[in-house]
């Protein structure tokens, strides 16, 4: 019903700057008397309104489908709900964009995890503020930039297919993957992203594997499901293809028979994701946050040793000490795929209420634009 109200409130507003704005004489030839400063102003005012509330969305869009959809579950993949004695939480009432001085209490052992909360986890962030809400944005930016000028280049001058083009970018620029793991789940820091880049050789040797596997699976969850619809006449359109695939059927058949090869593949690919997408995923996050330098601290619980499978430098090991991916699975328990699953399904509830919010203002506005017009040039 509010896809339809959004869909009627971009009717109304693209009538009304067609045809009010265009000509609101209402004459069909077109020949109307030049609009005076005032009618010029009302013109336009439709347009402004779009901008401006397309601007004051921009941040709350950062927040979603950056700091909510990345850096969330980032930190559930890595944060220990048994935190070790030497963790110093960050306080969650801290004023804005003050930074904690690390004076704190030991959390105890049964609290809760604060990734298990979407309300913990915003205020976690919001300690340092903006800063730290949008906490590596611009070396994520920087990182799929690169990944997609690489995998361009890659796919345009040699034969091999953009998605293995996608994959070899991906392993060439897995020193700005890693580096943006680490500063999500590191507090803001003065230092620039790219210095905190570490050696490519032994960023190289510890993810070329998980990301191989995130690949496959990922490529996997695309390929399969579309091979199922394939094999099964699933049309790809809603229009068209309806009617080019079951030509003289009613739309409404069409459209259940529709519907009905669509569960299939909709399960499936469902499935993949979360049966191998995700898991991947949290291989390679977890693989990565196992390099992270001694020097560096966490703003979330985190074992550093990986429940003892790893002795890294800063509790006395080896200086390129990184976790295996059988380690980094196995170390991730029931807890933690519970407590990131939830955080998945709370972050697409958001998500959903955030675009009807953004649907719900544009269609009021388009009918109050259009209301406007009606009472300036034809409600007389």
């Amino acid at each position: 019903m509010l896809h339809h109200i959004a869909a009627l409130g971009g009717s109304l507003a693209k009538r009304y700057i067609e045809v009010e704005v265009n000509d609101p004489s209402g004459d069909p030839s077109g020949n109307r008397p030049p609009a005076s400063a005032d009618e010029a102003v009302l013109d336009l005012l439709p347009l402004a309104v779009y901008i401006i509330t397309a601007l004051l969305f921009v941040y709350p869009a950062i927040g979603v489908y950056y700091t909510a959809h990345t850096v969330f579950p980032t930190l559930a993949m890595i944060e220990d709900p048994n935190p070790p004695p030497e963790y110093t939480p960050v306080p969650l009432d801290a004023q804005e964009g003050s930074a904690p001085s690390g004076q704190f209490g030991v959390v105890e052992a049964n609290e809760k995890p604060i990734t298990s909360s979407l309300r913990a986890t915003h205020r976690l962030l919001w300690v340092w503020g903006r800063e730290g809400y949008c906490r590596g944005l611009f070396c994520a930016l920087i990182t799929l930039f690169s990944t997609v000028i690489l995998a361009a280049f890659i796919t345009v001058y040699t034969p091999l297919p953009h998605f293995v083009g996608s994959f070899i970018a991906t392993v060439l620029l897995t020193q700005l993957s890693t580096a943006w793991v680490h500063i999500a789940i590191t507090p803001p820091s003065p230092r620039a992203w790219y210095s905190r880049t570490l050696p490519f050789r032994y960023v190289f040797k510890a993810t070329a594997l998980p990301l191989l596997a995130h690949w496959a699976a990922s490529v996997a969850a695309v390929e399969i499901p579309r091979l199922l619809a394939f094999i099964i006449g699933l049309p790809i359109g809603l229009d068209q293809e309806l009617t080019r695939t079951y030509p003289g059927e009613d739309r409404d058949i069409r459209l259940s028979t529709f519907l009905l090869k669509g569960i299939p593949v909709l399960a499936l690919t469902i499935l993949l994701y979360l049966f191998a997408v995700i898991p991947t995923q949290v291989i390679l996050v977890r693989v990565q946050a196992s390099l992270l330098p001694p020097t560096e601290d966490t703003i979330i619980p985190f074992d550093r040793s990986f429940k003892g499978k790893l002795d890294p430098a800063v509790l006395g090991g080896g200086s390129e000490t990184f976790l295996t991916m059988r380690d980094a699975l196995t170390t991730f328990g029931r807890e933690g795929w519970t407590r990131l699953v939830k955080m998945y399904l709370k972050v697409f509830g958001v998500t959903v209420a955030f675009h009807i919010v953004v649907m719900v203002t544009f269609a009021l506005e388009g009918g109050l634009m259009f209301a406007l017009g009606w009472l300036l040039y034809g409600g007389k």
